[in-house]
């Protein structure tokens, strides 16, 4: 994960920028791979005397102690040692100068996808994802424990929003005694496209959520911030505190495409998915082509006979095997006539192809039959009633020939 940043910062209406931030060296990429990059805001306390002191020591001192950090030591674990080293800094302006010094502080860290954060007092620490604004720190004052009880019941919301002490704050650095802290042990994972920024009172107390979005949506973290600082001016009242806020944006360290720009996931799923479509329609196209030049075998093959002896007429011989036949004995008398019906009913036969008789052909009177088919077929018929003249020899047929009944057609 790559991190851009940006800040913008303003006076206000006050004598002096009580106001304070760093970032760490954003080009160190040495110690960016165990320490991330880190930003600071301080905001010195108003009400106390050395607000700029405070806030100026506390950053400094933090910054210092956090770039100490090993390779071995853990992000949390270095936020909390510079905020020891914050809060001594400020006790010791305290006990340096005359009155009491104080001032609130937040930090966070990113490296790669992870973030830790670790704050004291009321300045924020916010999230933008997709358009929506949260705030991931918590405030340490007053208003807060308000709120508390009136998630118990103990107050109603509208005595704790109107009550005078509520801005108060509970926890600061230079406080006598120990501060409240917050802070995460467990990092929060970062997605690309997040921004991460860190501000004063003097820009949240002026700015809704949506103003927030608004300012960050298709800009850099720099002219965000300058966009932010505008619109806080824009309705500044003479009351107007100093106001600070620095961010950055989260962008995927991706493989470089085209003109040197990172490609967004987003995009990136887009045109896998196209590639893929791509692919299964090429072999898709491929596929029908083959099978148009190649067929299948049974295109190929000589449509085969059916070797059964079903109801299906045999094959005619070619022409050129009946030249060589020799002429068939003529029957005289009764059997030429005999031969004559039959030969009539073969006719029929033709004239109506080589369908069978069905429900759906006419009917054909069988004809006569010779002698041969009526030997075979056990049918006495016409050849029992002829007088006791011995049966004439079949006329001689062609080589491999067989004759098949009629009652077959």
């Amino acid at each position: 994960m790559k991190f851009t940043p940006g800040n913008a910062q303003h006076i206000g209406a006050r004598q002096e920028q009580q106001d304070a931030f760093a970032f760490s060296d954003p080009s160190d990429k040495n110690f960016l791979a165990h320490g991330g990059l880190l930003a600071v805001v301080s905001d010195g306390m108003g009400g106390l005397s050395n607000g700029q002191q405070a806030s100026m020591s506390a950053v400094r001192a933090f910054l210092a102690e956090y770039e100490k950090k090993q390779k071995d030591e853990t992000i949390p674990a270095a936020l909390m040692r510079g905020l020891r080293a914050a809060f001594d800094a400020v006790q010791a302006v305290n006990q340096g100068g005359s009155g009491q010094a104080g001032a609130t502080l937040v930090a966070a860290a990113a490296r790669d996808r992870e973030l830790y954060w670790v704050s004291v007092g009321d300045s924020h620490l916010y999230l933008l994802r997709q358009g929506k604004v949260v705030q991931l720190n918590r405030d340490h004052s007053y208003r807060e424990r308000l709120l508390d009880q009136v998630a118990h019941d103990q107050i109603r919301l509208d005595d704790a929003m109107t009550h005078p002490e509520r801005e108060h704050l509970t926890s600061y650095l230079g406080m006598v005694g120990s501060p409240e802290i917050d802070g995460n042990l467990k990092s929060f994972v970062l997605e690309p496209d997040d921004c991460v920024f860190l501000c004063s009172d003097g820009v949240y107390r002026s700015l809704t959520d949506n103003e927030f979005a608004a300012a960050f949506e298709g800009a850099s973290a720099s002219r965000a911030c300058e966009a932010i600082k505008s619109m806080v001016l824009a309705r500044a009242t003479q009351q107007q505190d100093n106001l600070t806020i620095v961010a950055f944006r989260c962008e995927a360290a991706g493989p470089v495409a085209g003109g040197g720009r990172r490609m967004r996931p987003k995009i990136a799923l887009i045109a896998a998915c196209f590639m893929v479509c791509a692919n299964l329609l090429a072999a898709g196209i491929a596929w029908k082509s083959w099978h148009n030049l190649n067929p299948g075998e049974k295109k190929n093959l000589p449509p085969q006979q059916d070797r059964g002896t079903g109801d299906k007429k045999p094959t005619p011989f070619p022409e050129s095997e009946k030249k060589n036949e020799p002429a068939e004995q003529q029957p005289v008398g009764d059997d030429a006539s005999e031969k004559q019906v039959e030969e009539q009913g073969a006719g029929q036969s033709d004239t109506t192809g080589s369908k069978p008789a069905g429900k759906d052909t006419a009917q054909v009177t069988p004809a006569p039959q010779s002698e041969e088919h009526s030997g075979k077929n056990g049918r006495g018929g016409n050849r029992n009633k002829k007088s006791n003249r011995s049966p004439e020899p079949p006329p001689a047929g062609r080589k491999g020939d067989t004759q098949q009944p009629l009652d077959r057609y």
